[in-house]
């Protein structure tokens, strides 16, 4: 079984319950489930894959299961600030083999890109992550297993900020896709305002949940969308490196 995990809270200080904003009825984080859904339709329906919001044990993190209620994504709610902890939970409790792992942030994270870590997955790999892809955009799959023997002695530690730090960079196959143009000048994650008039406008102005990623992507830059938000990058990796530095005190 595959479980597309999505990581979300509402607790965030940046931007308040980013991830429920609204744009055309919908909230950002159901734009991104229902991408997912609809690439997956098939492998769901079949029972083959099982779309998870998985997010912690805080009160306000219930909103989730109104959102999602009766439409066939499940909501987990598991460890407080160790999220491979809490993604390991969500997969054992729930029989998956094989979990994708996708930030909720991430809104317009690539389908086609977790299609190829699925399948590099099925065929052995312990590990798999795209690159070449806009910020936000790329995937990452590893099994229950491998999870289990990274996470092996760090489940009472603080994992949230770059907790990927925990896999062994060797046991990780890397997918190089090149055949996207000017993706550095696309920032495609959700922290600030600016991301959220950014999406606001891509979900406004081009069928997300049916485009390719090429069509997507050049649709943004001719539409020069990806002046909204581009700027942001040095403050947002600023901002994760000394959360990370936090975390590792």
């Amino acid at each position: 079984m595959i479980g597309i995990f999505i990581t979300a809270r509402l607790g965030s200080t940046r931007l308040s319950e980013k991830h429920i904003i609204e744009v055309n009825g919908k909230p950002f984080i159901v734009w991104l489930t229902e991408r997912f859904s609809t690439a997956f339709k098939e492998e769901i329906d079949n029972g083959e894959i099982k779309i998870f919001i998985t997010t912690s044990i805080k009160p306000e993190n219930k909103k989730f299961n109104t959102i999602f209620k009766g439409n066939g994504i499940f909501v987990y709610q598991g460890a407080d600030e160790n999220i491979p902890l809490r993604h390991l939970e969500c997969a054992l409790k729930n029989k998956i083999d094989y979990i994708i792992s996708i930030d909720g942030d991430d809104i317009l994270c690539s389908t086609e890109a977790t299609r190829i870590v699925i399948d590099k997955l099925s065929i052995g790999s312990k590990m798999v992550q795209t690159s070449g892809l806009p910020l936000g955009m790329n995937s990452m799959g590893y099994t229950r297993e491998f999870l289990k023997t990274s996470l092996n002695g760090k489940e009472r530690e603080k994992l949230e900020t770059g907790w990927g730090q925990i896999f062994n960079k060797k046991d990780i196959d890397l997918i190089e896709l090149r055949n996207y143009k000017s993706v550095e000048k696309i920032r495609m994650t959700l922290d600030y305002q600016e991301d959220v008039d950014f999406f606001k406008k891509v979900i406004s102005e081009i069928d997300v949940l049916n485009v390719s990623d090429n069509i997507l992507i050049e649709s943004i830059l001719n539409k020069n969308l990806s002046q909204i938000n581009s700027q942001l990058n040095h403050k947002y990796w600023t901002h994760f490196n000394n959360e990370m530095k936090k975390e590792n005190l």
